[in-house]
């Protein structure tokens, strides 16, 4: 794994916990599993990204 991977992976955890995970409580590991999966939907294709000129990722990449 790059640098350069290895910040995308850091900023992906930082996004899940500060938008998602810290916005309530967590009972144990399989609610954990269901939020982060569920954020894993919103981030690839309900949140806006700057960087895709503010397309969801599911949309940047299909329109390619």
């Amino acid at each position: 794994m790059s640098a350069g991977t290895n910040g995308v992976i850091e900023r992906w955890f930082g996004t899940l916990k500060y938008e998602h995970l810290f916005r309530g409580v967590i009972a144990d590991g399989d609610a954990l599993d269901m939020e982060v999966h569920r954020f894993r939907l919103i981030y690839h294709t309900i949140r806006p990204h700057q960087p895709l000129d503010d397309r969801t990722p599911s949309a940047a990449y299909t329109r390619s």
